[in-house]
């Protein structure tokens, strides 16, 4: 073979590779790696979750604090109604940092889900239990969509009780309580949305297990 057939046979393989390791552009990254990277950038979200129950924890101490030193004057929980607006306010920003990683993720999963589609050398049951996750995960999103919304109600039932709680001179605890109890009908609804959440999260987890696995093969 001349140089010049050489040369030509060099740039056909790497003309081969490049369109192996290319999808329109794109490089080809196995399926298992990109659910990975997904996961993986959901974990901002999981954080945020965690800061906001701590957050609900620390605000059932104060209303505890608010319904015994408030029997007699409203002076006495001034301090208890600064700081559970301090945690409100704390709570709604977690909530925007949420929102913000959920649309990422959404995204994501949306990209992902073409970038599959261009994927030539994957097996077809890995690319099955791929697509399967990413289906999971979507439901996951559209679930902790949900959630933002109803806290967010939440939050808005807890700052009119407590608001109302500054205009007066003495704080009325039958009203409050039925307040609460008003706001509590909406966090067992969240409760129940949460769950959900949590439930479609170990469903994607387990998925991800298995294509990991099946990675390895």
């Amino acid at each position: 073979m001349n140089i010049i057939g050489k040369k030509l046979t060099h740039a056909v393989l790497i003309t081969v590779f490049l369109l192996l390791l290319n999808g329109c552009g794109e490089s080809q990254e196995p399926a298992v790696n990109q659910i990975n990277h997904l996961a993986q950038n959901s974990q901002e979200i999981d954080k945020a979750l965690a800061s906001l129950s701590n957050h609900e924890q620390e605000d059932m101490k104060l209303y505890n604090a608010i319904l015994r030193q408030g029997k007699e004057k409203n002076s006495n929980v001034t301090g208890y109604l600064d700081q559970v607006e301090t945690h409100i306010q704390a709570r709604r920003t977690i909530l925007e940092q949420i929102e913000i990683a959920r649309q990422k993720t959404d995204e994501q999963t949306k990209s992902l889900q073409q970038s599959l589609l261009k994927l030539s050398f994957e097996k077809e049951e890995t690319l099955s239990l791929a697509g399967k996750a990413l289906e999971q995960f979507e439901s996951r999103n559209q679930t902790l969509q949900m959630f933002i919304e109803a806290y967010e109600l939440g939050l808005e039932a807890e700052g009119q009780v407590y608001g109302s709680m500054r205009a007066r001179t003495k704080t009325d605890l039958k009203e409050i309580k039925l307040a609460i109890q008003k706001r509590n009908v909406l966090y067992d609804k969240l409760t129940e949305i949460q769950e959900k959440f949590n439930l479609l999260t170990q469903t994607f987890n387990n998925t991800q297990e298995q294509l990991i696995k099946l990675s390895q093969f």
